[in-house]
């Protein structure tokens, strides 16, 4: 292991699964030989989908879509945003997560994060200010749930980052109003592209399914009189049935997955405990288990550097996926004429966001290294990636 420590670049790569085995290959030979692959109701690879997410997160529904934006949009639009107050926010998020609450006829309201996590503190929202409240479990690690759930504003969940997790022993997507899951192809569970909103509310199931929904099922499902008006509002959101084929598969294995991933960062942190390095892996609350999107781990010393740091990671050929950029700072959300071409509702409205006012979050993007752990049995690369992160670390 001496030897091992002065290593200064990966020489095994990153171990992959296949992205898409036997199963997924059988289940979409089996959709492609049956000749149908456009379902407009609720056909059985959607309700296979369906049923299976719904029993994953313990909620009475799933509504599938063809992409996690397009739920987050349907779910911001069923819960009630509205364009007389906001929709609180992380900014540490995807960009589509924050238009969308233009796209649900609404607008971002920006909120720190809390000391300890990627996630947007609750203690920063003002209920009066908000329509809707919409929680990002960034990078797999569940926030503080407890707290949003307490607070007299829906909360929407976005969990694209966090197939699988648990908060304090119960699944993320169950909590709040809405959850929302991506199934894009780098998410832990993927059907190449696609979206699950999960709820246990009947009435915002109904009111979601207005949007992007056929009105072949929606004839057949609709039972409460509010979504009639939307009923032919003409978005779609459908999912594929391939993309749903598949991501039922994937959620099959997901359990599997996640105890390799588990396994090789508890065996990382013991190796980089007993190196003394300066970093550890982001915590995620009591009784609760992280998603698997890319782990943070935050640097125990100050980054005066960040650029340096990730650049020296890379040239080490070290697992690190890079952060969002600072959409803060984005020209869209910096230009008022961009925002009131595209969304008419905020003429005379909007406010560009000033980052001084998100210490926490400029922190976290200073001191947070992300790295990509395996998801498959894979020791000797997890010491490989101990020693050369101490070999990476120490040049600095």
């Amino acid at each position: 292991m001496t030897g091992a420590m002065t290593m200064r670049q990966m020489t095994v790569p990153f171990p992959r699964r296949p992205k898409y085995g036997e199963t997924e290959i059988a289940a979409v030979t089996y959709l492609l030989r049956s000749g149908s692959l456009s379902e407009i109701g609720r056909g059985p690879a959607c309700a296979a989908l369906e049923d299976a997410f719904a029993a994953a997160a313990g909620t009475t529904h799933a509504l599938s879509f063809n992409s996690g934006t397009a739920s987050l949009h349907a779910a911001l639009h069923a819960a009630g945003a509205t364009p007389d107050a906001g929709v609180a926010m992380s900014p540490m998020t995807w960009i589509s997560a924050i238009t969308v609450a233009f796209h649900a006829g609404s607008f971002p309201l920006f909120a720190d994060l809390t000391e300890d996590s990627p996630n947007l503190d609750p203690a920063q929202i003002d209920p009066a200010n908000c329509s809707a409240v919409l929680v990002t479990h960034a990078w797999g690690v569940p926030a503080a749930l407890r707290e949003f759930t307490g607070l007299p504003v829906p909360i929407v969940e976005d969990c694209s980052h966090a197939h699988g997790a648990l908060y304090q022993g119960r699944p993320v997507g169950s909590w709040g109003a809405a959850g929302c899951f991506s199934l894009q192809e780098s998410k832990a569970v993927s059907g190449g592209e696609g979206g699950i909103m999960t709820t246990s509310d009947s009435a915002l199931y109904q009111r979601a399914m207005t949007v992007g929904h056929h009105p072949y099922r929606l004839a057949a499902e609709l039972t409460h009189p509010d979504p009639l008006p939307l009923a032919g509002a003409s978005y779609k959101f459908r999912i594929p049935a391939l993309s749903a084929v598949i991501a039922r598969e994937q959620l099959r294995s997901l359990p599997s997955r996640m105890s390799d991933s588990a396994t090789n960062l508890t065996l990382l942190t013991q190796l980089i405990d007993a190196m003394g390095l300066p970093l550890a892996p982001m915590a995620v609350p009591d009784g609760s288990v992280r998603g698997w999107y890319g782990t943070p781990f935050t640097m125990l010393q100050p980054v005066l550097d960040p650029d340096a740091l990730n650049a020296a990671c890379t040239a080490a050929r070290l697992p690190v996926r890079a952060l969002y950029p600072d959409w803060l700072t984005t020209p869209l959300l910096q230009q008022p004429a961009v925002i009131e071409r595209y969304w008419p509702h905020m003429r005379g409205r909007w406010t560009p966001p000033d980052v001084r006012d998100f210490p926490r979050y400029q922190r976290f993007r200073q001191q947070t290294l992300i790295l990509k752990i395996p998801d498959l049995p894979v020791p000797d690369y997890m010491h490989q990636l101990a020693a050369v992160l101490a070999t990476t670390l120490r040049s600095l």
